[in-house]
């Protein structure tokens, strides 16, 4: 698999030494509502600021819009890649300095694979996964404990807990699910902490 930048170097400015520029591969995680896509937006823009090359990239799997939305309202234009479309996503990060990523918890164990090829190759991007780290049962979801483990920084959030107000743990699924992937918002799902979760369980 050919890596985007592999192998770049430059010389050191402290003398004569040689230093490989690194991959900083951040992580964004939490349940629904915790303002993941607003924090990934947020860092996305600073970077747009700096006047460096950004690309955010979404899963074809979430069709409710062609841009990244928020819960909030705030918008993002994005390109809409395969969940296992490597070839698209190689390109992506080639022609790009800063490449994000919504929903990473839809992308395939292929792409976990690129990014970590990425993150551990030495080369001079930026990338920014953010996603869901539990599915509503509590398991983990998708490769994103995977990035969480091998990425150079990791920042998780939580909601607010919509029955006791503390912070919450996990996205409650309000509506029967019969397979780990369920597209949707604040009518199929809310934000609890385990406790309250619990007590919803119990009906």
């Amino acid at each position: 698999m050919a890596i985007p930048g592999a192998n770049k170097i430059k010389p050191s400015e402290k003398g004569g030494f040689i230093i490989k520029e690194e991959t900083m591969l951040e992580v964004i995680a939490g349940g629904m509502f915790a303002g993941k896509t607003d924090e990934l937006i947020r860092r996305l823009e600073r970077h747009s600021i700096a006047r460096r090359r950004v690309a955010l990239v979404k899963p074809g799997l979430d069709t409710r819009t062609a841009k990244v939305k928020t819960h909030n309202g705030k918008e993002f234009d994005s390109i809409i890649v395969g969940n296992n479309d490597t070839i698209t996503i190689e390109k992506i990060i080639l022609e790009n300095e800063v490449v994000g990523f919504d929903e990473g918890q839809f992308f395939s164990e292929a792409v976990y694979q690129l990014l970590k090829a990425c993150e551990q190759s030495g080369t001079n991007k930026i990338i920014i996964v953010c996603g869901l780290d539990m599915d509503s049962e509590g398991k983990p979801f998708g490769i994103m404990p995977k990035l969480m483990a091998i990425a150079h920084d990791v920042t998780k959030l939580h909601a607010v807990c919509e029955n006791c107000y503390g912070p919450a743990n996990i996205s409650f699924s309000m509506v029967e699910k019969k397979e780990q992937i369920l597209i949707g918002g604040k009518n199929e799902y809310k934000a609890l902490c385990w406790k309250c979760a619990v007590k919803e369980d119990e009906g």
